[in-house]
């Protein structure tokens, strides 16, 4: 199982690293070796995995040429911050949602405690206050998404000026 593991690796690694790879037998089994291990050894030849035109879903996306890696990683963080953003704004209106949903189940005794005049009265006034606390919250999250773009787009910017 030793030697199977060790060939497998052998052959990822020649295909990355061009080495030669040599193939002995030491006392009846097949050995691969960077180095030629006895009279008996053969090079194995190992052709290098076809070029594909597509990348891979887990490749990260080239550094443009035009910025400098240090812009480059600080646009990378704005996009996984901008994500992060828009999937809490998201989960903010998914919870106004199901607040509304939930007022729309209101019984008299609740709009009596609430003050209202109608369980319609309780129901217009609470969506007012949950939708104004909602929008309130979204809102500053939309503006930091917003001043993230900002800044990426400087770091463009700044890259295209600087060549």
């Amino acid at each position: 199982m030793f030697r199977f593991a060790f060939f497998t690796l052998a052959l990822f690694a020649s295909a990355y690293s061009q080495a030669t790879i040599y193939k002995c037998m030491i006392d009846g089994v097949a050995t691969f070796t960077e180095q030629p291990c006895g009279k008996d050894a053969v090079i194995v030849k190992i052709a290098p995995p076809p070029a594909s035109s597509q990348t891979p879903a887990t490749e990260q996306p080239q550094k443009p040429a035009d910025l400098s890696v240090e812009d480059y990683l600080k646009i990378q963080k704005a996009d996984r911050e901008i994500d992060r953003l828009q999937l809490e704004i998201k989960e903010l209106q998914k919870q106004q949602s199901e607040r509304i949903d939930k007022l729309n189940n209101m019984t008299q005794d609740a709009a009596n405690r609430l003050g209202a005049a109608s369980i319609d009265d309780a129901i217009s006034k609470q969506s007012e206050r949950i939708n104004a606390y909602y929008k309130s919250q979204i809102s500053i999250l939309e503006k930091q998404v917003a001043q993230l773009e900002e800044n990426k787009k400087q770091l463009k910017e700044r890259g295209t000026q600087s060549n």
